[in-house]
């Protein structure tokens, strides 16, 4: 919070990982959990191929929603996968939104200007 100014609504559990200890975590923190139900495998090395194919079949079954899992640190991710998705998903008539547009809530707890970088900073 200090970095950004924004305190997030959502959690997202490493790896997916979670367990009653992390929901009261995140309870404290007024802050929801956020899953997905897709995972392109890219953090575990999937070609850009190999992530068409997922969402491709993942496609064919025609959901009516879809909540993803892509890594943008990932160059190929971000620069080939993420535009192939973008506009293949457009294509299928699908309307991409945030999390928080898809439930209607707001993004964010609350959101002030970032603070000034001091000693207590660390990344």
């Amino acid at each position: 919070m200090k970095i950004t100014g924004a305190y997030p609504a959502f959690m997202r559990p490493p790896y997916g990982n979670y367990n009653d200890l992390v929901r009261q975590a995140s309870y404290i923190r007024g802050q929801s959990l956020a899953l997905w139900d897709l995972d392109s495998e890219d953090s575990l090395g999937a070609t850009v191929a190999e992530s068409k194919k997922i969402y491709t079949d993942a496609l064919n079954k025609k959901p009516k929603n879809l909540l993803p899992l892509n890594h943008e640190p990932i160059e190929t991710t971000a620069h080939q996968l993420v535009p192939w998705l973008i506009s293949t998903l457009q294509g299928k008539g699908y309307k991409l939104v945030t999390l928080a547009e898809c439930l209607g809530v707001d993004a964010y707890q609350s959101v002030t200007a970032p603070a000034t970088p001091d000693s207590t900073w660390h990344c």
